[in-house]
């Protein structure tokens, strides 16, 4: 299916489930129930890829995070690989974390595809995209709530070119509000490596520089959903350097030029 008319389906699926299966205005989004909808969708549309030689590295990597955060949510949060052409990751409520091959590729080490799944569980630990389908809920349309999740799932992790404002008339508010909760997963994503006591947090630095080299710094700051990858190297060192008892033993050593895989 093209893109264009599975986001259609996505929307229009994930919004009317997100209004049906939703409690209350007033109280929080059925997490569960969003996400098995939109599993539902990406496996029928073909966009899961339950067969890719990358599982391997996703699995061993994803059950150290996975098990780190276990305590803090209250589904298991389980990795998958879908299709697409620029890299990506997202979270969708309800324990699903989606990664792409083009993603795959560019993590050349554990700590950095640890970096991408430690910021991707921050969303999910925190309650991001729930959080902000809830508020849609409040005053908004079926449609409105299922695009937070199109964006989520068109949207590159750290830049590469899609302009959520152009495609989806984003708001100036709105797109603050998202580079405010990037800012936030990265912070929870470094407390979470450094949790694991097996990967680098400086892991998310090194994919942040990997993602500039290979798509560029990005769009206008205030046209984006995400911090340029400038801010976020930068507010990562500062929390780095300001929580010593934390990260004190973690290094910028060269490992990001030794692959992996």
């Amino acid at each position: 299916m093209e893109r264009t008319a599975f986001i259609r389906s996505l929307i229009a699926t994930a919004g009317a489930a997100s209004l049906m299966h939703a409690v209350p205005a007033s109280a929080a989004i059925d997490e569960a129930a969003v996400g098995r909808e939109v599993f539902a969708q990406l496996r029928e549309d073909g966009e899961i890829l339950f067969d890719s030689q990358f599982y391997e590295h996703l699995n061993e990597i994803g059950s150290v995070i996975s098990q780190t955060t276990a305590s803090r949510y209250p589904y298991p949060i389980r990795y998958y690989i879908v299709r697409g052409d620029a890299a990506n990751a997202f979270a969708v409520p309800g324990g699903n974390i989606y990664v792409n091959e083009p993603l795959l590729r560019l993590a050349k080490n554990r700590d950095e595809l640890a970096g991408v799944l430690a910021h991707e569980t921050g969303h999910m630990v925190l309650h991001h995209v729930a959080q902000r389908m809830a508020a849609l809920q409040k005053k908004s349309t079926a449609a409105s709530i299922g695009s937070i999740l199109a964006q989520v799932v068109l949207g590159p992790l750290a830049g590469a070119a899609i302009d959520y404002g152009a495609q989806y008339a984003v708001a100036g508010s709105d797109a603050a509000q998202s580079r405010h909760i990037e800012a936030q997963a990265d912070e929870e994503g470094a407390r979470i490596l450094a949790a694991t006591g097996q990967f680098n947090p400086y892991g998310l630095v090194w994919f942040f520089q990997i993602m500039t080299e290979t798509y560029g710094p990005g769009q206008n700051y205030w046209l984006r959903d995400h911090p340029i990858d400038e801010a976020r190297i930068t507010d990562l060192e500062h929390q780095f350097a300001a929580h010593p008892e934390i990260f004190g033993k973690y290094k910028n050593t060269l490992q990001k030029d030794v692959a992996y895989w």
